[in-house]
């Protein structure tokens, strides 16, 4: 398994969960130094920044890049793929297409987290759960031309009101015929909050074939080592389920962006070597 940070591309500004506010070649000369070898984008607008520049700058720290995530779409302009508003759910979806075609230039996932919104903004929730899948469904047609991958997140009932575990994501996935450009990532802050066993429920993801991405914190949202979890438990079972992909990093940057990527990177690192 390799190890990832997250930052905000530029034209993002900052993020609570990962590194961003200070320039981006700083934030990857950091991110390469400290030893990770990816870096997760949260994109707001990818029409807003050169993103060929910024490829070259990730080139240069040695860095790849591992997924586009779509995170600072809701805070900064507020486009959920669920709004009562029909026009805010047509400039998400356009805004999606936007960030597939990023994700696409580098041949990487992009990632439907908390864009989705809530159920309970529509009349009732079936008809949310319409506009949620009529919006996939649109949005797995540019995949396909682009040839690119949508990733759902399951997200803890805080964020969103539906697809908070992996089953009902998988469940969700089999009923659209599970199309090869739609797959499912885990995040073990979210999986713990919902979940009745966290390593159940990265089983089962893993033997879906569905899931080809993680994202961790520890249980209180910080950089693991620092909160309560088993990271014996949960890096063996990865292990034992065949999952060699990305560990990217999503939790609250407290103190500060360096000491919690350092962290992160030599908590983890050892308990990924092969004893």
């Amino acid at each position: 398994m390799k190890l990832a940070y997250m930052m905000t591309t530029p034209e993002a500004g900052t993020m609570p969960l990962c590194w961003g506010g200070d320039p981006p070649e700083h934030i990857l000369s950091r991110v390469a130094e400290i030893g990770y070898e990816g870096i997760e984008l949260q994109v707001r607008d990818p029409g807003e920044f050169d993103t060929a520049a910024f490829a070259r700058m990730v080139r240069e720290a040695g860095l790849v890049i591992t997924a586009v995530s779509s995170g600072p779409v809701t805070a900064a302009d507020g486009l959920f793929l669920t709004a009562a508003d029909r026009g805010v759910r047509e400039r998400a979806i356009e805004r999606l297409t936007s960030v597939l075609r990023l994700a696409a230039e580098h041949r990487v996932h992009a990632t439907i987290g908390g864009m989705r919104g809530f159920t309970k903004w529509a009349p009732d929730r079936a008809t949310g759960l319409a506009w949620f899948r009529s919006a996939i469904e649109r949005l797995l047609v540019s995949a396909e031309s682009l040839g690119a991958h949508i990733v759902l997140e399951p997200q803890n009932r805080y964020q969103t009101d539906f697809l908070n575990t992996i089953g009902e994501t998988l469940a969700f996935v089999d009923e659209l015929g599970a199309p090869p450009q739609l797959a499912i990532e885990g995040d073990l802050y979210h999986m713990a909050l919902e979940e009745k066993s966290l390593v159940a429920a990265l089983v089962t993801g893993r033997r879906s074939g569905r899931m080809n991405y993680i994202q961790i914190g520890d249980s209180n949202r910080l950089a693991p080592g620092w909160g309560s979890f088993n990271w014996v438990d949960i890096l063996e079972t990865l292990k034992a389920t065949g999952y060699d992909g990305w560990l990217a990093m999503e939790f609250t940057q407290k103190p500060d962006s360096e000491t919690c990527a350092r962290q992160a990177h030599d908590f983890l690192r050892p308990l990924l070597d092969d004893r």
